[in-house]
């Protein structure tokens, strides 16, 4: 069953983000980096159980899980995402290097 999906502002403001940095290095880096993310958010869309929960899930007292996908480079990246029965979620898109998110780094739930 196919979930409507729902693209949280930080998570915007994430791609914008990356997609802008690897842009000022590379365009074809860039785009070739959004289709990765692109392919990885329909994956997720379409059958989201099947991703493992994110590390910061427990402690920060919800449910979270996490797509991974890599640049053709090796770089790793992660879509972090909650779902319900109807809706998919992405709430932020974290870079290589970058922290764990914490409770101020999600919308209001």
């Amino acid at each position: 069953m196919s979930r409507s999906l729902h693209i949280a502002g930080r998570a915007t403001a994430d791609v914008e983000e990356i997609f802008n940095w690897l842009a000022a290095r590379t365009i074809s880096g860039a785009i070739s980096w959004y289709f990765a993310f692109d392919r990885a958010v329909n994956q997720l869309r379409d059958d989201p159980e099947q991703f493992a929960g994110a590390a910061e899930s427990a402690a920060l007292g919800r449910d979270l899980r996490q797509v991974l996908f890599k640049t053709r480079r090796g770089r790793r990246y992660r879509i972090i995402f909650a779902f319900d029965a109807h809706t998919v979620t992405v709430l932020r898109v974290r870079g290589p290097g970058q922290p764990p998110i914490r409770r101020r780094d999600l919308p209001a739930s």
